[in-house]
């Protein structure tokens, strides 16, 4: 399991270390490098079994070139330099090297099995007709979207094909989790398998009785969570099974997307829930309320124990019949103990190029305003306060 990564004119990136934590959260603006550098870090842990699910798959590559269209997307073969200012690879103690890694063996490896699970940003693409596409579809998205669409597809196929409803269901999360998710993201309607033309896809039933409405007509919210929570299923396959044995690291990009800040609380929940379970959880994202409950992480371990555990039961609003003791009191019990780390991609102001920055302290007293600002997410509305009350000043002298 990969403890560090360090990328040196790596895309948009032009250097800067990241030392993994149980969480480690990732923070910067659009195109400052962040999908990449996740993608990186799969393709370094799971390079023979990426190499070998393409091979199956039919795909064939010459050139590093040409892996590197095939794995990070159409038009992405630039990100890596090999002439002037080469770009430079560190996984903990060795050097990765693009032409060494992209070798085409004379046979497939055997037994190479995937360890990181990657949930790409563009997830809503993956259900745009309510059901998943097949990994060999397209070769123009990233292999990790593409991947990502496989393995739904599979899921839906083999274990969820054949229940009520793919949600609510009573045995895939504890009754707590689920409440919470209904309250924020589907407000009582049941996601469901439906046949058109004969082909399967998921529905949404509004409530009981009420017509169900076809994907494309789910409010973004509900599309933007849906693959998230059948990602989630897939990785927490039921009570007996805790984690799918083979996966230790678990990336999930930009989870805000299209969701309500009290749906991102519902889903910072379910973070909790993989880490306790047994995953690392790497988060990329803009949103200010994913840094808020990891600043709360950091800050309640110097409290006692019961104030601590009062504090998130109210923070993530576990209370009034939602929360019934022991399993999710552990898994709060356990967040209180977990490594958190965050990075702040910093793209330099008369430069083009991003820095890697260790901003873990989460310091609000701190000097450097990436640290303090907790990489920019926390430092807008403060703003916008600041100039309109200098606004109104200003106008209060003039009259």
């Amino acid at each position: 399991m990969m403890k560090t990564l360090e990328v040196t004119r790596f895309g948009p990136i032009k250097g800067g270390c990241v030392s993994f934590g149980d969480l480690t959260v990732l923070v910067g603006p659009q195109a400052s490098g962040k999908s990449l550098f996740v993608q990186l870090f799969k393709l370094i842990e799971d390079l023979d079994s990426i190499r070998k699910t393409l091979m199956e798959h039919g795909f064939d590559w010459s050139k590093a070139d040409d892996f590197l269209d095939l794995y990070f997307g159409e038009g992405m073969k630039s990100i890596w330099n090999h002439f002037h200012h080469n770009t430079q690879v560190f996984a903990d103690d060795f050097t990765w090297d693009l032409p060494g890694g992209f070798e085409i063996a004379a046979h497939k490896v055997p037994g190479a099995k995937e360890s990181v699970f990657l949930i790409p940003a563009q997830r809503v693409l993956v259900l745009q007709d309510g059901w998943p596409s097949p990994l060999s579809r397209s070769i123009a998205a990233p292999y990790c979207m593409r991947m990502f669409s496989e393995t739904l597809r599979r899921l839906l196929e083999q274990k969820l094909g054949k229940g009520e409803s793919f949600f609510p269901q009573p045995r895939r999360l504890k009754k707590e989790l689920r409440q919470l998710i209904d309250r924020s993201i589907y407000v009582g309607g049941k996601v469901k398998l439906d046949t058109q033309a004969m082909r399967k896809r998921l529905v949404l039933q509004p409530g009981e009785g009420k017509a169900v409405l076809p994907y494309s007509a789910w409010s973004a919210g509900q599309r933007e969570f849906t693959p998230l929570l059948l990602g989630l299923y897939w990785l927490i396959p039921g009570a007996a099974i805790p984690k799918q044995p083979d996966i230790e690291t678990v990336i999930i990009e930009e989870p805000e997307m299209g969701l309500h800040p009290q749906a991102i609380l519902s889903f910072c929940m379910m973070v909790l829930v993989l880490l306790h379970r047994g995953y690392r959880v790497i988060i990329s994202t803009h949103s200010p309320v994913v840094l808020d409950v990891v600043w709360a992480l950091r800050e309640l371990r110097a409290c006692k124990e019961e104030t601590a555990l009062r504090c998130l039961k109210n923070i993530f609003q576990l209370h009034g019949g939602i929360f019934h003791g022991a399993p999710m009191e552990k898994v709060l019990h356990h967040a209180l103990g977990i490594e958190c780390k965050t990075y702040f991609f910093e793209r330099r102001p008369r430069a083009m190029d991003v820095l890697i920055k260790d901003i873990s302290s989460l310091d609000p007293g701190d000097e450097d305003e990436g640290v303090s600002g907790w990489g920019g997410l926390s430092g807008f509305s403060g703003r916008v306060a600041d100039l309109v009350g200098e606004a109104l000043r200003e106008g209060q002298r003039s009259s």
